[in-house]
């Protein structure tokens, strides 16, 4: 049986989407491979499948033109905007404040988050025609992390550019990811790093708030552009599907084409292995209405929903199978198609919310830090290698 990831809002094409499927696919055959899930094992293999809908949600007329664009700047710091969030969480991993060569510093006091942010920078970067090699970098810089979270080489490391380098050199080329390939990645990252280097120039000696959390306050007051845009997306999408989600008998197109995907996946699998769905964000939510309502007739054996909405839009009774007369202290049952149930969120991403005290089966409901920011934190999980041994550990300990 294979697994279907269902993606969320903010979710558009491009060669960091197709990078990162690549990645996810290669995260998830690692971490679930040999899993025990409701009576059935996945073989070494697993088939993952993503049904994209981003092309079916929300446009803007003139693209988010009414967005406020004023200058406003924290701490007399310009930086371009694809750098600035990656500023804030190294900045809030450095107590002593902001120095000369901040990955460095940042790597030195946490190898592996410093990493992890190195693939996220990757991951948005990425140039057409690079997908595969930056997926497998990121692949292989976070395995190696994991493994060596404190590498010797890491001591003599003095600048950003040198800790690329050496990066380059730890993961050497393999299979998957060929010399040119991780030349042409340390090139860009390296461009990147730059622009990250010399924006932190400007921070240094600069007083922050009394908390020091850099991330969660001046970052907002630098411009409200990326929180504004993410929420405005957000927004979108939710009352794109609410509006033209159909009925069970005439679905509309985001359920036709993400149910067209679970019966295309089922197709000619192997009915010894589980079938999962994993929903991120709004996939999540959307999986669940689609599990309660509109495929309700077909097993799942282990929904997965990361960083999502489905308790708070059960709170809202926006479901279809939404009962209004199901309120505190009674809880609102899970659609009977779902085996077993695990949902992960982080305190920090503002658009992730806990289940077991709305939904009767919640098999596991599990606290993960992505150890970013507000902003960042809604789309890091699947971008982290620990959050898939993590979710295998969970898997793990289901009944």
């Amino acid at each position: 049986m294979p697994v279907v990831f269902v993606h969320g809002v903010n979710t558009r094409t491009g060669p960091g989407y197709d990078a990162g499927l690549q990645a996810k696919t290669a995260f998830l055959r690692k971490s679930l491979a040999g899993a025990k899930i409701n009576g059935k094992s996945f073989a070494n293999l697993v088939n993952v499948t993503f049904p994209y809908w981003g092309d079916l949600a929300t446009s803007f007329a003139w693209n988010m033109a009414s967005l406020p664009q004023g200058d406003m700047q924290a701490l007399s710091v310009a930086a371009d905007a694809d750098v600035r969030a990656f500023l804030a969480v190294i900045r809030d991993a450095l107590p002593g404040g902001m120095v000369e060569e901040p990955l460095v510093a940042f790597a030195k006091r946490g190898f592996l988050p410093a990493v992890e942010t190195i693939g996220q920078i990757a991951l948005e970067h990425t140039p057409v025609g690079m997908e595969a090699d930056v997926a497998a970098f990121v692949v292989a810089a976070q395995e190696y992390a994991t493994t060596n979270r404190s590498p010797a080489w890491l001591a003599t490391t003095e600048t950003d550019l040198q800790l690329l380098s050496n990066l380059r050199l730890a993961i050497a080329p393999t299979k998957q990811l060929q010399a040119q390939g991780l030349d042409d990645i340390l090139n860009f990252l390296s461009e990147t790093a730059l622009k990250i280097k010399e924006a932190a120039s400007g921070m240094i000696g600069t007083a922050v708030d009394k908390v020091g959390d850099f991330a969660s306050t001046k970052l907002l007051s630098w411009t409200r552009e990326p929180l504004n845009a993410t929420l405005g997306r957000f927004f979108g999408d939710v009352f794109i599907y609410l509006d033209g989600r159909g009925q069970q008998a005439v679905p509309g197109p985001i359920p036709n084409r993400i149910m067209q995907s679970w019966d295309q996946a089922l197709t000619g699998a192997s009915t010894d292995e589980p079938f999962v769905v994993i929903g991120h964000s709004l996939g999540g939510v959307i999986s669940f209405d689609l599990l309660g309502h509109f495929w309700s007739g077909r097993p799942v054996d282990l929904f997965v929903s990361v960083g999502s909405q489905v308790a708070h839009f059960e709170e809202m009774k926006l479901y279809k199978t939404s009962d209004k007369s199901v309120q505190s202290p009674h809880k609102a049952p899970t659609p009977h198609n779902i085996a077993r149930w695990i949902n992960v969120y982080d305190e920090v991403d503002i658009f992730s919310y806990t289940c077991k005290k709305i939904f009767d089966r919640v098999d596991i409901d599990a606290r993960y830090d992505t150890g970013t920011y507000v902003i960042k934190a809604h789309g890091a999980y699947f971008e982290q290698a620990r959050f898939y041994e993590r979710l295998r550990a969970r898997i793990d300990q289901l009944p």
